[in-house]
């Protein structure tokens, strides 16, 4: 609240420009500038390109990335669970653990874990969304796209800007940056945010909101040219979020319950990047090294049964550190061709994770998960005496810990030829990745099998070391043809790529609960039988139901893309004015092997594992356009994707042939307002805009007997600028949509995540 105050009285007598200020323009542009990596403009791109700039940002209320989901043809982020659930589909694929399909730069840094995926999107001076597997010069996770972004470079832009928001749910929003240039060529600038909701989302077991949340946001940005040629820049961001989240309900009955569960559950996370690049720039070549070291800490506390019976809870905690490097090659005019140009790159990382993960049994899922699977047996009618197991502890831990181990190391390169008309482009690259996971599971116990003893003590432990390690060879060959001019009205561009991409593989240790369980309850039946019976064994060394560390290992996921499509940018003079309309379409067919998917242990099961499933398809097709005339602005976007297993058995059904689940088959998103320019000193100018945007169908299981159909949402906003400052009034899901946005199981239960309510915010905004 401080800080809001402290804002709003300096809001108050700074000056803030109209909607066209120097800002908005200094940071457009048609060039790639997101990335060290790519030479050429955005419209000469052998890809499909979504690119926003910070005005596109503020104006649309984005607040983080999850807000792109339909803006951007056929990709999904729903906003469920927490900031630490950024599960990303995009194209048909995606997955909701561990590595996603799309890669994330920010400043040209990798960001490497998913859990930081949600980001505060305060002074981001521009984004693009490349689709189309890019794995040849970004890697790992590139499978079905990458996302880059750049913030607000103190060299750019000079000036001070800041914003003061309040909404429904007592929603506050408040920050305030500064960029400048110091004595000797410092360029500084930096920022500082703060949010908070109250929540959406009421547990009707303890009557409050299940979902609030806090975060705070940093970043400080230096720039310096340290000799003639050597450019340096240092970009240190820091967040921290503390919040509530898991609004889930139980799927019963046919009809959604209440949200509704008796244990705890949070989130909280920091995050430290800190990254160093330097730009060497000689007569002959250009060479940039961008090195970064990561931080990610962060808890959650988990009810994982979501209902109000006292089954189980998970805490799990990470301590992660990840240093990364890159160099990339280019040549200068003296070195290139009129026809050849090129890129050359070395990349790698290391990332120690230290994560702690144990399971508290309850009392009702001791008596459903061990003690009832047990007595099953014991009580079977063949045997001729009755005997009674019994946990003797009302609740007790399987504690897990683990330390994952990852390393890269990759070369490409890629190189671009021009021929009249033509550019064509060839690509390749070598990646080696590694990873290892030392594991140690345990939990104690005592027991009582009645009428023989009670309170006997029992442990089991799970104790090893787990390695793994692949090649990937990743191809791209593209062709463009660039019509030119056409006769004065702007510029037509046609192309056709294959490319490949790919996501990395990793370790199950959700899975270890169940291993152990499973341990536990084997292991204290033949102790139970040896106690009765001597010469039983006091230890579980038992199979875990079958699943071993081994069998939690998942291999990469690669995809091979083939896409047609095109680009257009043309200004048609009017007797009005000059009306401008540039658009792109384009047409995908992905190939992909050995997919990731979720799966979950039949039965009432505690843990979810990754799992490579088999190979499937995806094919679609995407379009945007847009349209400026005077004050007038219109854009319109659509994705469709049919993705579909090819070859999926996963041991209860043949899935083959049946629709991937979570990703959307339809994305669409318009937007249209009108600026009303006034001529007085004090007002500038009055904006108004309408927005509608949705996904669906979307299915969301194996077997496709559940789904959501097209659910469109409706949004608004007005802009009002003074001279002084400037009000923004936005309104979201006017139209009261209700629909789903996530569903799982859990101990045998369905539960779906619906949608947030209709909300509204107020913004006072200035910039100098």
């Amino acid at each position: 609240m401080l800080l809001t105050l402290l804002l709003s009285l300096f809001s108050i007598y700074e000056n803030a420009p109209d909607a066209d200020h120097a800002i908005l323009d200094t940071l457009a542009g048609s060039v790639l500038v997101t990335s060290v990596k790519q030479p050429l403009p955005v419209e000469m791109l052998a890809s499909p390109v979504s690119t926003m700039y910070l005005k596109d940002i503020e104006e649309t209320g984005i607040e983080s990335p999850k807000n792109l989901s339909s803006m951007v043809p056929n990709l999904n982020i729903p906003d469920y669970g927490s900031s630490m659930t950024s599960t990303i589909y995009l194209r048909g694929f995606g997955s909701r653990m561990d590595n996603p399909v799309m890669s994330l730069y920010i400043d040209g840094i990798p960001v490497l874990n998913k859990s930081s995926y949600d980001f505060d999107m305060m002074d981001i001076r521009r984004l693009d969304l490349l689709r189309g597997p890019q794995g040849t010069l970004y890697g790992r996770n590139s499978l079905c796209g990458v996302l880059a972004v750049g913030t607000v470079s103190p060299s750019l832009y000079q000036g001070v800007r800041a914003h003061v928001e309040y909404g429904s749910y007592n929603t506050v929003s408040a920050g305030v940056s500064a960029y400048g240039k110091a004595r000797g060529g410092l360029a500084i600038g930096g920022m500082v945010s703060y949010r908070h909701t109250d929540g959406y989302y009421t547990n009707e077991y303890t009557g409050e909101k299940c979902d609030a949340s806090d975060a705070l946001t940093f970043r400080l940005r230096l720039e310096k040219e340290l000799v003639p040629g050597l450019f340096f820049e240092n970009i240190l961001s820091a967040s921290a979020l503390t919040q509530g989240g898991w609004p889930y309900r139980h799927f019963e009955d046919d009809a959604l319950q209440p949200v509704s569960y008796n244990d705890p559950s949070s989130y909280r996370r920091l995050n430290v990047t800190e990254g160093l690049i330097f730009r060497y720039q000689h007569e002959n070549f250009s060479l940039s090294s961008v090195t970064s070291w990561q931080l990610l800490m962060d808890d959650m506390r988990l009810d994982q049964d979501f209902t109000p019976a006292s089954m189980f809870t998970l805490r799990q905690t990470q301590d992660e550190h990840a240093v990364t490097q890159e160099l990339v090659l280019k040549p200068e005019k003296s070195w290139r061709t009129p026809w050849w140009n090129w890129q050359t790159g070395i990349t790698g990382f290391f990332r120690h994770n230290s994560m702690s993960a144990p399971v508290t049994f309850k009392e009702d899922g001791i008596r459903t998960l061990i003690e009832d699977n047990v007595n099953s047996v014991f009580q079977n009618p063949s045997i001729p005496f009755r005997m009674q197991f019994d946990i003797a502890d009302e609740m007790f831990d399987i504690s897990s810990d683990f330390a994952l181990r990852s390393w890269n190391a990759a070369i490409y390169h890629e190189s671009y030829f021009s021929v009249g008309k033509w550019l064509f482009t060839a690509g390749l690259r070598l990646d080696y990745e590694g990873n290892s996971m030392d594991y140690d599971s345990r939990a104690a116990v005592n027991y009582s099998l009645s009428p023989f003893f009670e309170g006997r003590p029992f442990s089991t432990e799970y104790i090893g070391k787990v390695t793994d390690g692949h090649f990937e060879f990743i191809p791209k060959i593209s062709v463009l043809y660039d019509f030119g001019d056409l006769g004065g009205l702007g510029g037509l561009r046609l192309f056709a790529v294959a490319s490949k991409g790919f996501k990395a593989g990793g370790f199950n240790t959700q899975i270890f609960s169940d291993i152990l369980q499973n341990m536990m309850t084997e292991g204290m039946m033949k102790d139970a039988i040896g106690a009765v019976m001597p010469g039983g064994s006091r230890t579980g060394t038992e199979s875990g139901g079958g699943v071993t560390a081994e069998n939690t290992v998942y291999g990469p996921e690669s995809s091979f893309n083939h896409e047609i499509g095109g680009n257009f940018d043309f200004s048609l003079n009017g007797r009005a004015g000059v009306h401008r309309i540039k658009g792109a379409a384009s047409a995908f067919y992905i190939a992909c092997r050995d997919q990731q998917m979720t799966v979950f242990p039949p039965g009432q099961s505690t843990g979810r594992m990754m799992a490579n499933v088999g190979r499937s398809r995806s094919l679609g097709a995407e379009a945007w356009l847009s349209y400026d005339f005077k004050g007038f602005h219109a854009s319109l976007s659509y994705g469709f994707t049919d993705a579909r297993f090819v070859e999926y058995d996963d041991g209860s059904g043949d899935w083959s042939g049946n629709r991937i689940p979570y990703s959307p088959s339809n994305t669409f998103h318009a937007r249209a307002g009108y600026r009303f320019p006034f001529n007085s000193g004090a007002v500038r100018s009055l904006s108004v805009a309408a927005d509608v945007s949705g996904a669906g169908r979307i299915w969301w299981n194996e077997s496709n007997t559940l789904s959501t159909p097209f659910h469109p949402v409706v949004g608004a906003d007005i802009s009002l600028a003074f001279k002084m400052f400037s009000l923004v009034f936005r309104a979201d899901n006017i139209n009261c949509a209700e629909y789903e946005l996530f569903y799982f199981r859990s101990v045998g239960n369905d539960f779906f995540q619906t949608s947030k309510p209709f909300r509204w915010s107020l913004a006072l905004r200035f910039e100098i």
